[in-house]
């Protein structure tokens, strides 16, 4: 059993992966077989991230806002912006901090997607878009 203290300490530690103070790209949400995920969705919530497919995302060309996708009980950070492969060909993602040996994105959601991510659109940060290899 976890008594209170142990619990407000694993709030403290969420909040302050979600607020980036540590880099962090993914984090297990289980602590001595106790589940997590409601602790880390209500931080999330509390932190101004709000549930949303990706197609429902606002972030304009040129800026990505910080996002949180859970699955089997494990978050990924990451980002939703737009990649541009030409001036009419682009679409919407969420892309995990997390890279494939290729070097993409480990998780890529699509704006065609149903999956449901936890984003910041408050948080919008410009990207320099002469530099983005895609």
């Amino acid at each position: 059993m976890i008594d209170s203290n142990e619990i407000k300490k694993i709030e403290e530690t969420l909040e302050d992966v979600i607020l980036g103070k540590f880099n962090v790209p993914k984090i297990e949400l289980l602590y001595e077989g106790k589940d997590l995920v409601e602790i880390f969705v209500q931080k999330l919530i509390n932190l101004n991230f709000q549930p949303k497919k990706v197609n429902e995302v606002n972030v304009e060309i040129g800026f990505r806002v910080p996002a949180f996708y859970i699955k089997d009980k494990t978050a990924y950070f990451g980002w939703v912006f737009w990649e541009i492969f030409t001036e009419t060909k682009k679409r919407k993602l969420f892309g995990s901090a997390i890279k494939n040996q290729r070097g993409d994105w480990e998780i890529e959601i699509t704006d065609k997607s149903d999956e449901v991510i936890f984003v910041n659109e408050s948080k919008s940060i410009e990207i320099d878009l002469s530099t983005m290899a895609w």
